[in-house]
């Protein structure tokens, strides 16, 4: 076909192809998005603010639409505008499938591996900061070379130099900046598909909440529409592991399973085939999206396709866990069975999802926020296998202060972590670590493996061999909860190298022996605190009260449980203002008290590390807290009446135990950890003879 150009005003174009669009039932998105220009440029096209459009563009937008034959197409000249004075498409970057960039049809060339690496973890965390600590952790894991500052600066110009040469200033291009702890990738919401799915999911959200079942349906079909793969498919293993990548793979799932339901009830089976049957390739296992796939595939009349895929997943079910379809898919299966007896019958929709599927949407990402921590220790329990030559297990252990938030962290990478350990997560809080609570803990693991009790053995020594064989068989991950002593659980190591550990624990657990990865889970950066906030409020109230949520944040020294509890307080009692409550707040004396929800007290907490201290420890934290600012060693000796190599003992000790923070350079000023003071203030009344007895300084 030989393309004619548009004798019309743009405006009357704009009204050709926008009617077209209308007709086929298609959005502005799909169609956007199938012709590989940006939704914006479609926009402007549509309201005739275009007026001479570009051949490449022109050409697809009349292919996606079937207007090649157009009556109102003639075949005057394109105006004699250069394509450099055409419209101005910007440069999309696409991660919802292999990491792409694009300008209009043409494909942008993103550099060598580690450069598109770096690209599409900034990319994951577009508009954020990517710590710098973070982007050596991915790019080298343990294996970090000399050069790495330089490599990264490197890396860095190159994007830079990319993102450069295809700005466009009329949609304001990409960025990548330079901030004080990483870089940050800023980029607009049409131009990187994870940015539009999540805007699109949003609005879907709010249509379902309007109970508007059609709306919901059409914005569902264009957020799949968008994927053409898993996240950053092809790339390196620990991007496709990210937490976001693996965050935004199961809202993918959630949507689908939404998208099915209400195809289905809307008898739209053709468009559930169409959309669920990729992500369904992409989940060979996922028992709802299939169930939803063979329901829709009977309700289009292909009853015996349907039946062949229940075979095939039944099998696939039965090679992979010994166990075959569940009740979800003999469902659907015995739908169809009953509608063959009688051909004017429809199979009827599966039956909801079982708590073992992927939850439904809400498709936005959810409240929880991301921490870097989180990725490091999911980026090094998922190099599973034995890759590398590893000849010991992976372990990892989190450490950090009360309420800094270890366990939930924890929890949250065994959720992204359970797809690598196929024969499952032990997971138990423990008390003492004595050998009679080791002893519990293993008989628990071994009935989980179906280890016959009779078959355990008595001896403490042979059922420490017997676990760790059947460990070194079983692809299995082990996380302990509230560890106290490294020693105590070291006959819970697993051995060989398809099993791994992972541990929470308030101090560094060095008694673990050599391997291990020590990750340190701190009080949450500002930032992080106010989205935390705004996850449990809503983000309405912390715009319009910034100020208010800021010291909020302060007040509970951005520790992760306190902000948690004063958002739920928050969140039950709407009508409070946020300045009143952090008013409230900023009385010491009613601080910790307010900062309790039913059983759950920061107090608590704080009074459970205080007692694990030492008599002299105690003391000296008390003696401290006298201080209305950060110390140096030298006060701090003073304070204490004792020569500074003593004071230097005590206040390391006193790091290790997560109460206090190191100076951040030499000679510098140790501080107290969140609430930390604050606590030891607030317990001054039983401490008054020791205050009473200090050295003046």
């Amino acid at each position: 076909m030989v393309l004619q150009s548009v004798s019309t005003p743009g405006k009357n174009f704009g009204s050709i192809i926008r009617n077209a669009r209308n007709r086929s039932g298609l959005s502005q998105r799909v169609v956007a998005h199938r012709a590989g220009i940006s939704l914006r440029a479609l926009r402007e096209i549509e309201q005739g603010r275009v007026r001479s459009p570009r051949k490449s563009s022109l050409r697809r937008l009349m292919e996606v639409l079937g207007l090649a034959e157009h009556p109102d197409l003639v075949s005057d000249p394109m105006p004699s505008q250069s394509e450099s004075q055409a419209e101005d498409e910007p440069l999309v970057l696409r991660v919802l499938g292999g990491l792409s960039a694009f300008r209009g049809p043409v494909r942008v060339p993103l550099g060598t591996p580690k450069q598109q690496a770096l690209l599409g973890l900034l990319a994951l965390r577009a508009n954020e900061v990517t710590e710098r600590d973070e982007i050596v952790d991915f790019l080298w894991g343990d294996d970090i070379p000399d050069s790495f500052d330089q490599l990264v600066h490197t890396y860095v110009y190159r994007i830079r130099l990319i993102l450069k040469a295809h700005d466009s200033a009329k949609d304001g291009g990409m960025a990548l900046l330079r901030r004080a702890t990483g870089y940050e990738l800023q980029i607009n919401d049409d131009q990187l598909d994870l940015l539009e799915f999540r805007r699109l999911g949003e609005r879907a959200q709010q249509a379902q909440n309007a109970n508007q079942a059609a709306t919901e349906f059409s914005l569902l079909g264009d957020m799949l529409s968008l994927w053409r793969g898993n996240v950053l498919e092809g790339t390196s293993p620990s991007l496709c592991s990210h937490p976001v990548a693996i965050n935004s793979s199961a809202q993918r799932i959630g949507s689908a399973l939404r998208f099915a339901e209400l195809g289905i009830s809307l008898e739209e089976y053709g468009e559930v085939i169409e959309k669920i049957g990729p992500v369904a390739l992409g989940s060979p296992l996922h028992e709802g999206l299939h169930a939803s796939l063979i329901t829709a595939l009977a309700g289009a009349g292909q009853r015996a396709e349907a039946l062949e895929l229940f075979t095939t997943i039944d099998m696939r079910l039965r090679r992979q866990s010994g166990i075959g379809a569940g009740a979800r898919l003999r469902e659907a299966q015995a739908s169809i069975l009953r509608a063959d007896g009688d051909p004017g019958v429809t199979a009827p929709p599966a039956p909801a999802a079982t708590p073992a599927d992927t939850p439904r949407p809400p498709y936005t990402a959810g409240a929880f926020v991301d921490r870097p921590e989180l990725h490091r220790t999911v980026q090094h329990l998922s190099r599973g296998g034995g890759a590398g030559g590893r000849e010991a297990p992976l372990v990892v252990a989190l450490y950090g202060p009360a309420g800094a938030g270890k366990s939930a962290t924890a929890t949250r990478a065994v959720s992204f972590l359970r797809p690598h350990f196929r024969n499952g997560v032990f997971r138990a809080e423990m008390a003492s670590g004595s050998p009679e609570e080791i002893h519990v803990l293993l008989d628990s693991f071994f009935r989980t493996m179906g280890v016959p009790a009779h078959a355990v053995p008595v001896d403490a020594r042979e059922r420490v061999e017997m676990y760790q064989t059947l460990l070194r068989e079983r692809r299995v991950l082990v996380v302990l909860d509230n560890v106290t002593e490294g020693q105590s659980i070291r006959p819970l190591l697993p051995s060989g190298t398809t099993s791994a550990l992972l541990v929470t624990s308030r101090t560094p657990l060095s008694a673990l022996g050599d391997g291990v990865r020590h990750i340190r889970i701190p009080a949450l950066r500002r930032r992080q605190s106010l989205e935390l906030l705004a996850n449990l409020i809503g983000e309405a109230r912390v715009v319009q009260e910034r100020e208010a949520a800021n010291r909020l944040a302060s007040l509970c020294g951005d520790l992760p449980l306190a902000v948690r509890i004063a958002g739920l307080r928050l969140a039950a009692r709407p009508r409070w203002e946020l300045a009143g409550f952090a008013e409230h707040l900023s009385n010491e004396e009613r601080r910790l008290p307010e900062l309790a929800i039913g059983d759950v007290r920061v107090r608590d907490r704080l009074d459970s590390v205080l007692l694990s201290l030492t008599p002299r420890l105690r003391q000296a934290l008390q003696v401290l807290a006298e201080e209305t600012a950060p110390f140096t060693l030298s006060r701090a000796a003073c304070r204490l009446r004792c020569p500074a190599r003593e004071a230097e003992d005590l206040l390391e000790t006193l790091v290790n135990e997560q109460v206090l923070e190191r100076p951040s350079r030499p000679g510098g000023e140790y501080s107290f950890l969140p609430l930390t003071r604050v606590h030891l203030r607030a317990l001054r009344p039983a401490h008054a003879a020791l205050a009473a007895n200090r050295m003046p300084c």
